[in-house]
C-alpha cells in the first residue's frame, strides 16, 4: 500500500569488479540427462533441451572474497497493515525480507550477511529471501546485477512496485509487480513476460524460495508425484512420495532426512488450476505460496545434513544461522526440461506468498501424521481456507490491467541495454518501440552502451587501445548484421575493434572456423592480447594445448604483461591441464603479489605445487578459506588427498599409487574449511 526507499547497513563481503574476458558457450546447445528407466516417454521429452552453459554477453561476476565489512544496500520497501517487503534493486530485486507485522516474525530466510558465493551462471550469488531465474537454467544472470525500479499505484490509490529489465541473452523483456494492498495478508507478486521478436525461444523461469530449515521442517505441495534426484543412477528417477529411493528408509518430505545436496519436482496435474508449496515447522507455523497455473511446477532443494552442505549453509551466513530450503515454483517439469515461448507473445502469472498458523496442537499433529497424504490434505485444507483458487484469479485479473501501465516514479536505475535497444529499434525498424509497462530513459545509456551507439548512428564500431578493457560484448543478431555490414561497406570502420567483436559473436553463434579468421584479421590490424586469448580459448577446445598455449604467450608478449588477472589464472590452468608443472610455478613466482594472492590462481597453481613437493605452499593452502569454489567443485579436496597419499607412500618407501590415494580419502578426512561436497562425506 506505500513504498519507500532506504539503506540497510549489513556485514557483508564487496563484488569487486567482473571478469572481462568473453565466456563461450558450451558446443552442445543441450545437455545430456539420464534417468533410471523410471521416467515415462512423456516426462523425457525436451529434458536437457537448450540447457548448455551459455554465459555471453554477459561477464563473469568472480571478483569478491570472505573479507566482510560494513555495507549500505540500497532498499525499497513496500508494506500494510499486515507486512512488510523488502527488496534489493542493485541485486536482481531480490526479496530480501517479508515480515509478518502482526506476529513480529520474518516468513523467509532472511540471511544476517551478504556472502557472493560460486552458484550462479556468472558465479557470484548470495542466499535467502525470493530470487526471480529467468531465461536459462541457473541462477540468473541478472542476480547480483541492478534492475530497474518503479513506483506506481492501483486504481484504490495503492501504490505498488514494478521490478523489470530487458534480458539481452534472450532478447526479452520482463517485469515482477509487487502489491500489498490494503488488508492483503500474502504478498502478491504479478511476472510478465514479453518475447516481441519474430522468432520462438527457449525459456526458463523459476521462482526461488528460501525459507527457514529445521530439524522437523516438512514439505507438502499440490500433489506426491515428484520427479527426484537418483544418486546412484547418476539421473533421475519418477516415484510417488514420501518413500523415495534417493534415501531409502527415509521419508523424505523432510529435507534434514537427506544425507547429501539433493532435489526433487512435483510434477503438478495439469488440472490443478492453482498449484501451491508449503513447508510446516515444529511450533504450528505454516509457510505457504500458491499460483495461477501458468507456475505449474514446484521444487525442493536442500543441501542435506552432511558436512559439505553444513559448509555452505554456514559459508553463505555465518556458523549456525544460515541453515535454509529452497521452494520453488517453474514452468517446467525440472529445471532441466526445456520450454518454448512463442514469438510474439506474453506470458505473466500471480503468485502469492504468505505464513499462517496452524493454532492448535492438534492441527500441528494432523500435518505431522505419519501418512505425508492425510498430512498434505489437511496443509491443503488450511491454505483453502486463507487463500483460495478463486482469490488468487482474482488477483491475477487485477495485476494483469495494471501491468501495462507506464512507470510513474523511477526508484532506481538498471542497465543501460534497454534504452539502448529502444533506440536501436526506433532507428532499424520503421520507429518500432518497446512493449507496454517498460521505461527505458536514455539517461541510462553508459559507458558500454556508446560503442554500439556509434555504430548504429555512425555506421561504424569504435577503435580502443588494445590495452584497455573492451566496454562491453554483444551476440544479439540485429547487432551481429549491422557489424557485419559495417566490415563490409566501411573501409574505416575495419578496426582490430571491430574484428575482435565480430569474432566474439560468430565463435557464439557456432561459427568457428570464421570467428578464428576475424580474430587473425584483428591481429594483423593491431596485436591484442584479447584476439590472442580468444585465439587460444578456440585451439583449446579443438583439443590442440599447444596452439592454446602458444597463443596466450602471444598475448602477454604483446605488452609484456597481461591486461587482467583473467588472463594469468587461463594460463597458468591450461599449463597445468597441459602438465608443464615447472612453467606453471614460474610463472606464478613471476606474479606480483596481489596477483599471486589470488585464490582462484592458488588453488590452480595448487596442483603444480603438489607435484613440485612445495609442501610449505601445499600446507598453507590447506589452511586457508576460500570464497571462490564452486558448488560441488572438489579440486581442492583432491589435491588434499592426493597429498596425504604422497606422505603415506613417502613413509612406507613405495610408489604413490592409486591404492593409497584411495586409502588417504578413506582416513584422511579433508579440513571443514575446503570442504564444499554435495555429495558424500
Amino acid at each position: 500500500m506505500k513504498v519507500t526507499t532506504g539503506t540497510l547497513m549489513i556485514e557483508g563481503a564487496r563484488l569487486e569488479g567482473e571478469n572481462p574476458l568473453p565466456m563461450f558457450r558450451s558446443g552442445n546447445p543441450h545437455r545430456k540427462v539420464t534417468d533410471n528407466g523410471s521416467l515415462t516417454d512423456e516426462l523425457r521429452q525436451q529434458m536437457g533441451e537448450n540447457a548448455g552453459e551459455r554465459f555471453l554477453p554477459y561477464r563473469m561476476q568472480d571478483r569478491y572474497s570472505r573479507q566482510r565489512e560494513l555495507m549500505p544496500l540500497k532498499t525499497i520497501t513496500l508494506e500494510n497493515d499486515a507486512l512488510k517487503a523488502i527488496f534489493l534493486p542493485e541485486y536482481g530485486g531480490r526479496l530480501y525480507s517479508l515480515r509478518d507485522k502482526g506476529a513480529d516474525r520474518e516468513i523467509l530466510f532472511r540471511n544476517p550477511v551478504f556472502q557472493p558465493g560460486n552458484l550462479a551462471i556468472l558465479n557470484a550469488w548470495f542466499s535467502g529471501g525470493i530470487e526471480w531465474n529467468i531465461g536459462h537454467l541457473g541462477h540468473t544472470f541478472s542476480t547480483c546485477s541492478s534492475m530497474h525500479a518503479a513506483k506506481l499505484t492501483d486504481d484504490d490509490g495503492n501504490e505498488f512496485i514494478r521490478l523489470y529489465e530487458y534480458e539481452r541473452c534472450k532478447n526479452l523483456f520482463w517485469q515482477v509487480d509487487a502489491h500489498l494492498p490494503k488488508g492483503a495478508r500474502q504478498l502478491q507478486v504479478h511476472v510478465r513476460i514479453v518475447n516481441d521478436n519474430l522468432a520462438e525461444i527457449p525459456m526458463y523461469w523459476w521462482t526461488n524460495i528460501a525459507v527457514d530449515e529445521t530439524a522437523g521442517s516438512r514439505v507438502f505441495s499440490s500433489t506426491g508425484d515428484v520427479i527426484y534426484i537418483d544418486p546412484t543412477a547418476r539421473g533421475y528417477g519418477f516415484d510417488r512420495m514420501p518413500e523415495l529411493p534417493a534415501v531409502p528408509g527415509a521419508d523424505a518430505s523432510y529435507p534434514m532426512a537427506f544425507p547429501y545436496a539433493s532435489e526433487y519436482f512435483f510434477q503438478t496435474p495439469a488440472a490443478v488450476r492453482s498449484p501451491w508449496e508449503a513447508v510446516a515447522y515444529e511450533d504450528g507455523r505454516l509457510f505457504f505460496e500458491r499460483s495461477t497455473s501458468k507456475l505449474r511446477y514446484r521444487k525442493m532443494f536442500c543441501w542435506g545434513h552432511h558436512i559439505g552442505g553444513r559448509r555452505w549453509c554456514d559459508y553463505l551466513a555465518r556458523p549456525g544461522e544460515g541453515n535454509y530450503i529452497e521452494v520453488q515454483a517453474g514452468l517446467a517439469p525440472t529445471q532441466l526440461h526445456g520450454i518454448t515461448m512463442p514469438a510474439d507473445s506474453v506470458w505473466d502469472f500471480t503468485q502469492l506468498i504468505g505464513m499462517l498458523d496452524l493454532d492448535t496442537a492438534e492441527a500441528t499433529a494432523a500435518a505431522y501424521q505419519t501418512d505425508w497424504g492425510a498430512a498434505r490434505s489437511e496443509v491443503e485444507r488450511r491454505i483453502d481456507d486463507a487463500l483460495s483458487s478463486e482469490a488468487t484469479y482474482e488477483a491475477l485479473e487485477r495485476h494483469r490491467a495494471l501491468a501495462v501501465r507506464t512507470p510513474e516514479e523511477m526508484l532506481h536505475r538498471g542497465s543501460g541495454w534497454g534504452a539502448l535497444e529502444q533506440v536501436r529499434r526506433e532507428n532499424e525498424e520503421q520507429g518500432r518501440g518497446i512493449p507496454q509497462g517498460f521505461g527505458f530513459g536514455e539517461e541510462t545509456l553508459e559507458a558500454a552502451q556508446q560503442p554500439w551507439l556509434v555504430l548504429l548512428r555512425d555506421g561504424y564500431l569504435p577503435e580502443h587501445s588494445p590495452e584497455a578493457i573492451p566496454p562491453s560484448w554483444m551476440i544479439q543478431a540485429e547487432w551481429m548484421e549491422r557489424l557485419a555490414a559495417s566490415l563490409e561497406r566501411h573501409p574505416q570502420g575495419r578496426t582490430w575493434t571491430a574484428y575482435l567483436q565480430y569474432g566474439v559473436m560468430l565463435y557464439e553463434s557456432g561459427q568457428a572456423a570464421e570467428a578464428m579468421e576475424a580474430w587473425e584479421a584483428s591481429l594483423r590490424i593491431q596485436p591484442s592480447a584479447w584476439a590472442c586469448r580468444n585465439l587460444a580459448e578456440a585451439e583449446k577446445r579443438k583439443g590442440d594445448m599447444a596452439g592454446a598455449l602458444a597463443y596466450y604467450e602471444q598475448a602477454y608478449a604483446v605488452s609484456g604483461a597481461f591486461p587482467d588477472r583473467a588472463f594469468v589464472e587461463e594460463y597458468v590452468n591450461l599449463l597445468v591441464q597441459h602438465k608443464e608443472f615447472e612453467r606453471a610455478w614460474h610463472v606464478y613466482e613471476s606474479l606480483p603479489p596481489a596477483l599471486a594472492a589470488g585464490e582462484r590462481i592458488q588453488i590452480i597453481v595448487g596442483a603444480a605445487a603438489l607435484e613440485l613437493g612445495r609442501d610449505a605452499f601445499m600446507e598453507k593452502l590447506f589452511a586457508s578459506e576460500f570464497a571462490v569454489i564452486r558448488e560441488g567443485e572438489t579440486l581442492v579436496i583432491e589435491l588434499w588427498y592426493r597429498h596425504r597419499a604422497k606422505k603415506l607412500a613417502a613413509q612406507r618407501g613405495v610408489e604413490l599409487t592409486q591404492a593409497l590415494i584411495d586409502e588417504a580419502a578413506a582416513t584422511c578426512p579433508p579440513p571443514k574449511q575446503i570442504d564444499f561436497r554435495t555429495i558424500g562425506d
